[in-house]
């Protein structure tokens, strides 16, 4: 998303806010109510047609969501640890979900994903349900109920929500009901870490490392045997340009393990709280 977009979405959600920055542009709030509810059935929401229900453990659940065309995508347990939440939103500052996740919804977001794919993306957001008394315009695509959020992005309910612009939603929801999913993601294997990215270089140079190699993966555990530390593991299939430079320079600064596979590469080790927004930056940055 470019900065423009980004900018005209903070302020529909300073401007627009409906319920609990629900964000639902040109809607009349007397139309809507919201209800809290302790059920975590789909049935909360309180909302006609398809909701999204599909599991959510991990990034290869988001895979199998995401479009055949995918280039990068990660999942993080907010839950985990709010420093490593604080710390992704300076290295994934493009995650609306990381940012402005308390003003989205009347509930947290527990579990966060994004998927990148054709110029676009979606967002996929974990939350408890409840009631939502909307009255408004919505955009059906597949019996799903697109609600327009803000200017630009629409939302559709369930577990998880999807959250993104309306093309990019369409795209997942051909993919929910039956399309093709993403594919050529070999490092989806940990579904265990509670911060989870893959990438391809075919992705480009806005890809995490600049996208110089065949696959990338990040998986980072909190570590709750030791406070404040986090359990890294990076893996790089077939660098190329810079990639190796760069990726054991940031095993040296941070005292990672560095070891490589004929021409794949990993690092490991422990990042405590004070390096983990530097860490995270220098890998997923461009």
């Amino acid at each position: 998303m470019n900065s423009k977009a980004f900018a005209i979405f903070v302020g529909a959600i300073m401007v627009l806010s409906a319920f609990a920055s629900f964000v639902l542009r040109g809607t009349d709030q007397s139309e809507i109510s919201v209800e809290q509810s302790s059920s975590d059935s789909l049935k909360a929401f309180g909302m006609q047609g398809n909701l999204v229900d599909w599991n959510f453990d991990g990034i290869s659940d988001v895979l199998e969501m995401a479009p055949e065309s995918t280039v990068m995508a990660y999942w993080v347990n907010l839950s985990a640890s709010q420093n490593l939440t604080n710390a992704l939103k300076t290295a994934l500052p493009e995650s609306l979900g990381l940012r402005y996740g308390s003003q989205l919804y009347s509930t947290n977001i527990e579990r966060l994903a994004g998927a990148e794919f054709n110029g676009t993306w979606t967002e996929f957001h974990w939350i408890k349900p409840y009631q939502i008394n909307y009255n408004s315009l919505v955009i059906p695509y597949e019996n799903y109920m697109m609600i327009p959020t803000g200017t630009d992005y629409v939302t559709v309910l369930g577990r998880p929500v999807l959250f993104g612009s309306q093309d990019g939603v369409q795209q997942v929801i051909d993919v929910i009901t039956g399309g093709e999913p993403a594919n050529g993601f070999t490092l989806d294997d940990n579904d265990t870490a509670d911060l989870q990215v893959v990438a391809l270089g075919s992705g480009g140079s806005g890809m995490p490392l600049s996208g110089v190699y065949r696959q990338f993966s990040l998986d980072m555990l909190v570590d709750n045997e030791s406070a404040g530390s986090y359990s890294l593991q990076a893996r790089l299939v077939q660098p190329a340009g810079n990639a190796t430079e760069r990726i054991a320079d940031i095993a040296t600064k941070n005292n990672l393990s560095y070891s490589s596979q004929g021409s794949d590469l990993e690092i490991s080790g422990h990042v405590a709280d004070e390096n983990l927004q530097n860490v995270l930056m220098a890998l997923l940055g461009p």
